[in-house]
């Protein structure tokens, strides 16, 4: 008697379809922040020292909603180098986004912090994992510490003009 093995590989219509997004940003994740936008420069002249003055018109009340979860910039024109990364510079890089930190172009690579997040067992993978950053010039290293340098023209968190 043979036993017969029926296999079902799922296709792209298996999927469900949406006529609109649906994803959507979670109300936990917005927040409603008000604030007073400045109003214009007036030149005012004091009538009795006559020395003119400068004053700023209060502006009007402004309410704007913001997005309040985590992210990092990636730039476009960067993205050829992030597809030619292997699986453990992938793996690498990000950790490396998880632990930037704002306005900063720097990070240090804890050994055992990485080994937990990739999930891999030996060092060896890690240390491809970065030569792969290297080589796509997504890390640079940093003289005389363990830490690097990262290509903020591919990759960064806040605002790279200081």
């Amino acid at each position: 008697m043979h036993t017969l093995y029926i296999c079902y590989m799922k296709t792209i219509k298996d999927y469900e379809s949406y006529s609109s997004n649906p994803s959507c940003v979670l109300l936990q994740d917005m927040k409603v922040i008000n604030y007073v936008k400045r109003g214009d420069l007036i030149s005012v002249q004091n009538t009795s020292t006559g020395e003119e003055l400068l004053i700023q018109e209060m502006g009007k009340d402004k309410t704007s909603k913001i997005d309040t979860r985590e992210y990092r910039k990636v730039y476009v024109e960067s993205l050829n180098s992030i597809a030619n990364l292997s699986s453990s510079g992938l793996k690498v890089w990000c950790y490396v986004l998880s632990r930037l930190i704002a306005s900063k172009d720097e990070i240090g690579i804890n050994m055992e912090d990485i080994l937990q997040y990739t999930g891999y067992k030996t060092r060896a993978n890690i240390y491809n994992g970065i030569i792969n950053l290297l080589e796509n010039g997504l890390l640079f290293r940093k003289t005389g510490s363990g830490s690097y340098y990262i290509n903020i023209n591919i990759f960064f968190n806040g605002n790279r003009i200081k």
